[in-house]
């Protein structure tokens, strides 16, 4: 799904806490958000997935479409997803009976993802007896099996261990393949660096670099991603 961001400012008590004058997403990429803890990364993803609204501005969906048009098409996992006190396969399927498709189909997409991370011994345990790191992945599950258009994920992988994170990117990469648009929040360079092709850094609620990954990683124009690349 295609993404233009006109004048885009979010406030809240007065204070002005992102403001994007212009910015397109293209169909078929993923994008790498990154930036320090309050730069704006969370609040811009919540706007697009229209979980807040902009106090000034527009986002425009699938040529001018506006967000009632797509919601269905728009995937989203937040920095701390909740799981209902279900079993961990009820809790991936959940998605899917909302949207009221057949049992075959929400049988099939569970066939397709479920073997992404090894939790076949979790399937039929409550989640409230997950790990942080089992709850990540069955959240991830969730918002992958609903196989939207647009798919925005934030930090999903922070409470991840080394294996199940390159699992994760696998399936983050593995959701492109199908031609959908990936926004990805994440603290970790090297994370950006393996899977996203463009990449996006924030600061105080403003984009102050973007470009493709490798653009942007060899050769930064901001002082401020400059002091942050030297790792």
């Amino acid at each position: 799904m295609e993404i233009k961001i006109v004048n885009a400012v979010k406030s809240y008590e007065g204070r002005e806490v992102l403001n994007i004058p212009k910015l397109e997403i293209k169909n078929g990429l993923i994008y790498a958000v990154i930036g320090l803890n309050g730069s704006g990364k969370s609040t811009l993803l919540q706007c697009i997935a229209g979980i807040e609204k902009l106090s000034g501005g527009r986002i425009e969906y699938k040529e001018n479409l506006s967000y009632e048009d797509c919601k269905l098409d728009i995937s989203y996992m937040n920095q701390k997803p909740y799981l209902f006190n279900e079993t961990v396969k009820k809790n991936i399927l959940i998605g899917l009976k909302y949207r009221k498709l057949s049992k075959t189909e929400i049988e099939n997409r569970f066939e397709k993802y479920r073997y992404y991370f090894n939790m076949e011994y979790l399937l039929d345990k409550n989640s409230r007896k997950l790990s942080g790191g089992e709850f990540a992945k069955t959240a991830l599950l969730r918002t992958a099996v609903l196989e939207g258009n647009l798919i925005l994920l934030d930090e999903v992988t922070a409470s991840m261990d080394i294996e199940s994170t390159i699992k994760a990117e696998r399936l983050i990469k593995d959701m492109k393949k199908e031609e959908n648009t990936i926004i990805l929040v994440t603290h970790d360079l090297y994370q950006a660096r393996r899977i996203a092709d463009y990449v996006i850094f924030m600061d105080q609620g403003k984009i102050i670099e973007k470009g493709l990954k490798e653009e942007v990683f060899n050769n930064p124009q901001h002082v401020y991603v400059k002091n942050m690349l030297i790792i």
